[in-house]
């Protein structure tokens, strides 16, 4: 990538703990896959996009890695943007609002905006999904499983082209998610 920049590893691992710190009060009281500490998630969210980084160089690592630890808390915590702003640059916050799916906003255009948000952002929303392709909840039926499997093929279709390495790995969770929990009639 052309436009690839490198950042001093003592000073992305600055930036990641300070946004790692800041998501973790945000998040604070909440879980994820049942009873672990949903910092967990974002953690594993950005270890994908720190890996994928090693192998297709982003575009802006040290914005990417922040963006990733924080990419729900606009969407599942009571912080603004402008709470946000007072902490980190504006090219993370947007970053962060553009993997923030909007109250009755449609998923096409969800995609669609994140896809033009450049491939640094399509890069974590796919690193999302991958993490998220876990045995799903206890209490989703078989229709919602099948919703979030649709959706997740809808995600590599838009988002796909920005980055081989993750689209791999995607399309790996998402066939291994169809064979392990869609029901085949």
């Amino acid at each position: 990538m052309g436009n690839h920049k490198t950042v001093p590893p003592e000073e992305l691992q600055d930036f990641y703990n300070k946004a790692l710190f800041y998501a973790a009060a945000a998040h604070n009281g909440q879980f994820y896959a049942g009873n672990l500490p949903y910092i967990t998630h974002v953690c594993m969210v950005a270890a994908e996009v720190l890996a994928a980084d090693r192998i297709e160089p982003l575009k802006n690592i040290k914005d990417a890695v922040q963006i990733a630890l924080l990419h729900d808390v606009l969407e599942d915590t009571p912080v603004t943007k402008e709470e946000m702003l007072e902490h980190f640059d504006s090219s993370v916050v947007s970053g962060v609002d553009l993997l923030t799916k909007k109250d009755g906003q449609p998923l096409l255009e969800y995609l669609n905006g994140i896809h033009a948000g450049g491939s640094d952002i399509a890069t974590i929303k796919m690193c999302d999904r991958i993490i998220n392709l876990q045995k799903p909840p206890a209490h989703w039926g078989v229709e919602k499983i099948a919703e979030y499997y649709e959706e997740s093929l809808k995600i590599l279709e838009i988002c796909g082209g920005r980055s081989e390495y993750v689209s791999g790995r995607l399309k790996r969770k998402i066939e291994l998610y169809e064979e392990m929990f869609m029901k085949k009639e």
